[in-house]
């Protein structure tokens, strides 16, 4: 017998959402090109977006960790259900932060000739690289949580959605 995921609070949903929702909208909403930095709005934009992708990530990170608890997954769950659960939010958080810090990099290498060149070029190769992984773990994430809905039938997804039909 499976036992049953406890469902997480209204602020660790919200926070999950709202994260979600900050990581479509950046991929959506993208750049063309790094040169389009040199318009101020657009930098002012990317910034301030990065810096509050930043705070929310980590203040997701220390409200999961200190007051709601990371994971839902019920204590009789495979090791290897923990380990792979652990593994993919340790890569989300590794990628998203890699993306906010790597882009910040970029912005100031753009407004600065002595952080230039090769600090420039290994910034892009990290935004590149922590964009690339995000999606595949993201996927991983949500093949992880159907896993749960439609396998185990342990009440993980529903933990942070509430009850869906599936």
């Amino acid at each position: 017998m499976t036992s049953t995921a406890h469902s997480h609070g209204f602020v660790t949903k919200g926070i999950h959402w709202l994260s979600a929702g900050l990581i479509g909208y950046g991929y959506l909403k993208g750049l063309d090109d790094v040169a389009q930095l040199s318009h101020p709005g657009v930098m002012q934009f990317e910034v301030a977006f990065a810096l509050g992708l930043g705070a929310l990530f980590l203040l997701r990170l220390f409200w999961t960790k200190g007051a709601a608890g990371a994971t839902r997954l019920p204590t009789d769950a495979p090791k290897w259900e923990h380990f792979a659960s652990k593994a993919v939010h340790v890569g989300l958080y590794a990628s998203v932060f890699g993306i906010v810090l790597s882009g910040l990099g970029i912005a100031l290498a753009y407004t600065t000739s002595v952080l230039g060149g090769l600090f420039q070029s290994a910034m892009i190769g990290l935004h590149e690289f922590a964009l690339s992984a995000l999606p595949v773990l993201l996927l991983a994430h949500i093949a992880g949580a159907i896993w749960h809905k439609v396998v185990r039938r342990d009440g993980v997804l529903e933990s942070m959605t509430g009850k869906l039909p599936l």
